[in-house]
């Protein structure tokens, strides 16, 4: 009876656990304020919420050129907490480290023999069945963009998750409804699956076309049509 039992308490006991607690309150406020700043202020507007599953796990990512603001942003595509592997840099801040390991992100590898992050990676994704954001930065030229992002394709086969193209631009708005200026637009594309063949090396050039791909379609989910354009005037 007590053998049967035990695992139960223990899951209750991880639910009850005060820190995991407070990290998710620290989550949940700073999500709240940031996007009460967007709204207000960056008039943001979200489209294709609906390609962000409710249940199970998916890689988001996108090209920033602001890690910090797009992961805030991205923050707002779902009520769900989003785990983002950030440059190890930044994760080492003597202030800004503490804070961003509180609100549940996870530091990038720094060499081939760092295999803790990618552990963690896919303990969010298989074991939790969560929610990753992993996103290169546009200050790297196109070839390490493509890189990372092949890289990023390697996550989502061995994790079995799919991928989500999100695109983050600004367009001229009405700020509060008053005052002309730049908002912050959302595009969340279709969710991607891949084939588990790309993970072999023999297939290491289709993966990296589909990782040109993939920013391509980042970049065209930026186009505005026509018409909204004639509206934006």
């Amino acid at each position: 009876m007590s053998e049967s039992t035990s695992p139960e308490i223990k899951e209750e006991g991880d639910k009850l656990n005060p820190k995991l607690i407070a990290f998710d309150i620290l989550y949940g406020a700073v999500k709240g304020l940031s996007g009460l700043f967007f709204k207000a202020f960056m008039d943001l507007k979200i489209e294709g919420k609906d390609n962000i599953p409710l249940r199970g796990k998916a890689i988001l990512t996108t090209i920033t050129p602001n890690i910090i603001r797009d992961m805030l942003i991205i923050a707002q595509v779902s009520g769900r907490k989003i785990h983002f592997m950030l440059d190890p840099k930044l994760m080492k801040h003597q202030i800004a480290g503490p804070v961003l390991k509180s609100l549940g992100m996870i530091r990038g590898t720094e060499s081939k023999e760092d295999t803790e992050p990618i552990e963690k990676i896919f303990e969010i994704l298989n074991e939790k069945g969560d929610l990753v954001g992993m996103t290169p930065e546009s200050r790297h030229d196109h070839e390490v963009q493509v890189k990372s992002m092949a890289a990023i394709i390697k996550f989502a086969i061995a994790g079995d998750a799919p991928i989500i193209p999100i695109a983050i631009f600004t367009e001229k708005t009405k700020i509060l409804n008053m005052f002309n200026g730049d908002g912050i637009k959302v595009k969340i594309g279709t969710p991607l699956r891949v084939e588990k063949r790309l993970n072999r090396e023999k297939h290491r050039a289709e993966r990296y076309e589909l990782a040109e791909d993939i920013i391509n379609i980042i970049d065209s989910l930026k186009e505005i049509p026509e018409s909204e354009e004639g509206n934006n005037n």
